[in-house]
């Protein structure tokens, strides 16, 4: 103890940055462990896996605290003793003090929200989020106690400030010689070389519960690693094999014996689409409804009533029952249903740079004469998609500043009932043009902080949940639906009513399968498949090119999905991303995951529970199955070559009977195709 209290008196000025870290460290332990007990299964942790918690994440939290005090480093470094005292470097001083004491509590106030919302810590979506403020800002004025909240913060912070200025002032005081500050910066920056050689995003994996792994981790750590990563080069982070392999690897699956593979293409999926049935110009109607998971959907075993109307719909179309979404946002969705491309790690290509010559299923359709509309309930500029959608293929685009006079304003846009409203004014109008239309809906209302207009459904508590908000969104689909019926072009509509993500990514898996199954709901206007089910593997990128299949017709495509009503079961898969990782899913409930650290995990999936059990060594054919997905994706995407070429040759190819990667399994869910 005696030795403790020299060292720290011989520190002089920069025992406030030693009070200081402690304060950090306090505050980021305490965080750690409200995290850990209120979101994470700790009672399922040993001992031993909970030390090792707690031991990584001191690792971060002395390198970001190290950080943390930088600018008072070098000002008490470099600063002579008598600028130290003057009144400019006192300002300065209470400044840094004031903000680093209510920093503590802010962040972990922060940290608390944000683990609510997507159960981890700060990771790129909040890096997305700050260059949405409007959205932000006004999604948390309506979903959290703001001012209650930033009272404790100004009450924590300014009251550690004052109790500490005066003492800190007076260390100020004394004199210290030159040698002996550059000694301690020199130390302090030694630690700072260690910490950071021996600390990284793989330190937080210290046991197979996702949540608590997460917990061991840093926020801030966290936040900028994300935002210095979210643009990283895809080949440099993940396990890869040759180009041309991949693109053989990926053409086995994409491309189907009758298609005609366009060879001369600059694009390795280009083909022309060979269909037995006849072409139909049906209208086609895609509603994508925020965040309606499988497991609040009646129809598909929830025992809530928190959809009805739904329900209803589903017993007179045709119901996926294995879907699943490629993403957790929905720019991931968009990217999925219109482009048909796997999700490149880490941002959606809505917001990439590359963006203005994509293939869409508006462009498709474009070919055969149809309108092309896209209507969103929010701002076009949230996530890029006005900047996308009418850079590829929509001729017309809706967005919020569209709406006259919305029944319901929230922090995402206007009611999904605006949405519905608008959408049979603007459907009414293409028709009377004369063409077919496509039109792309994407509502908001199933969204924090779940408001919605008064008096529209019954609700057993007044209380803002997202049981309230789904059962909302399914009244506004009823209603819609209802109301569709009144018009002209109904008889000659495809409707596709479909979950864009699941509602939250909870759970303690490395990845959270529950919270990517949708439900995908399809009604022809001819009535066929009338209350039958689909139960074929697929994910959102199946949409477009199952949409074509039943349109009927031939069609040129570069898309990687494919007609999941034409498809043997056992042929089915879902491909997925999470954060960094990207996995594949395929029909025998078996799960490959790639991660930023050029590893590969193979998992088995338990269908009922959607627990994942691992396997000890990953298959090798799998592995290379799912790197040749994304890894071309990726390539195809930053090489702008994801639309066909106009003088391509078209020839057979002869390579689709070689035995594909994935290997088909016995499945006993039949094909629904007519």
């Amino acid at each position: 103890m005696q030795s403790l209290s020299s060292a720290m008196g011989r520190l002089q000025r920069f025992r406030i940055l030693a009070e200081i870290m402690l304060i950090y460290l306090l505050g980021f332990l305490l965080t750690r462990i409200t995290l850990l007990f209120w979101f994470a299964d700790w009672r399922s942790l040993n001992l031993r896996e909970l030390v090792r918690v707690f031991a990584a994440g001191v690792w971060f939290d002395l390198l970001v605290t190290f950080l943390g005090v930088q600018v008072q480093l070098w000002h008490f470094t470099w600063c002579r003793n008598r600028w130290l005292k003057s009144r400019p470097s006192r300002w300065f001083m209470e400044f840094c003090w004031l903000f680093a004491f209510s920093f503590v509590p802010l962040f972990a106030i922060v940290e608390f929200l944000f683990f609510t919302e997507f159960d981890g810590r700060l990771s790129y979506i909040a890096f997305e989020y700050l260059v949405y403020p409007t959205e932000v800002c006004c999604n948390i004025w309506q979903s959290f106690p703001v001012v209650e909240l930033t009272s404790f913060v100004v009450l924590v912070g300014g009251g550690l400030w004052w109790g500490v200025r005066n003492r800190f002032h007076r260390m100020l005081e004394v004199q210290m010689p030159f040698r002996r500050r550059v000694g301690v910066f020199a130390s302090v920056y030694l630690a700072i070389g260690g910490l950071w050689l021996t600390c990284g995003m793989s330190s937080m994996t210290v046991t197979t519960n996702r949540t608590a792994n997460e917990c061991a981790g840093n926020g801030v750590y966290s936040f900028l690693y994300h935002a210095w990563s979210c643009h990283f080069d895809y080949e440099q982070f993940y396990l890869t094999i040759k180009p041309e392999v991949a693109a053989k690897e990926v053409r086995k699956h994409v491309i189907a014996g009758d298609d005609a593979w366009h060879a001369g293409s600059q694009n390795p999926f280009d083909r022309t689409v060979r269909q037995a049935e006849p072409q139909r110009d049906w209208n086609v109607v895609i509603v994508l409804e925020e965040s309606l998971g499988s497991d609040f959907i009646g129809a598909l075993g929830d025992q809530r009533g928190l959809t009805p109307c739904l329900d209803k719909l589903a017993a007179q179309g045709l119901l996926f029952d294995n879907f699943y979404a490629t993403g957790n946002r929905t720019a991931r969705a968009l990217e999925a249903v219109t482009a048909s491309l796997p999700p490149i790690p880490t941002e959606s290509i809505l917001k990439r740079d590359r963006s203005r010559h994509v293939y869409t299923l508006a462009h498709v359709l474009e070919k055969r004469g149809y309108n092309r509309l896209f209507m969103t309930a929010g701002r076009g500029i949230f996530d890029g998609v006005r900047s996308f959608m009418t850079a590829n293929g929509f001729n017309r685009f809706v967005e919020q500043k569209d709406f006259v006079k919305p029944a319901f304003v929230n922090a995402w846009g206007v009611s999904d009932e605006d949405l519905f409203n608008k959408a049979l004014t603007e459907l009414d109008t293409l028709h009377d043009e004369g063409k077919p239309f496509l039109a792309c809906l994407l509502t908001v209302s199933n969204h924090r902080p779940f408001t919605y207009p008064d008096g529209r459904i019954d609700r057993p508590s007044s209380e803002l949940q997202r049981d309230n908000a789904v059962k909302y969104a399914d009244w506004s689909i009823g209603q819609f639906f209802d109301k569709v019926g009144e018009h002209a072009w109904k008889k000659n509509t495809l409707f596709v009513v479909m979950g864009d993500h699941g509602a939250r990514v909870y759970g303690s898996q490395l990845f959270p399968m529950k919270s990517y199954r949708v439900p995908v709901l399809m009604l022809r206007p001819d009535d066929a498949d009338r209350g039958m089910r689909c139960s074929t593997l697929a994910c959102s990128l199946d949409i477009a090119p199952t949409v074509m299949g039943l349109l009927g017709g031939d069609y040129r495509s570069v898309f990687f999905g494919r007609d999941a009503l034409n498809l043997p079961p056992e042929q089915g898969y879902a491909l997925m991303q999470h954060n960094h990782d990207v996995a594949l899913l395929t029909a025998d409930q078996r799960l490959v995951v790639l991660d930023a650290r050029r590893q590969a995990w193979c998992y088995t999936l338990d269908p009922q529970s959607f627990e994942l059990k691992p396997e000890a060594v990953p298959p090798k054919q799998r592995v290379q199955a799912t790197a040749a997905f994304f890894q071309t994706a990726y390539r195809l995407y930053y090489d702008e070559r994801l639309f066909p070429t106009t003088d391509a040759i078209s020839i057979a190819d002869t390579s689709l009977s070689e035995t594909p990667l994935i290997v088909p399994v016995s499945h006993t869910s039949p094909s629904t195709r007519p």
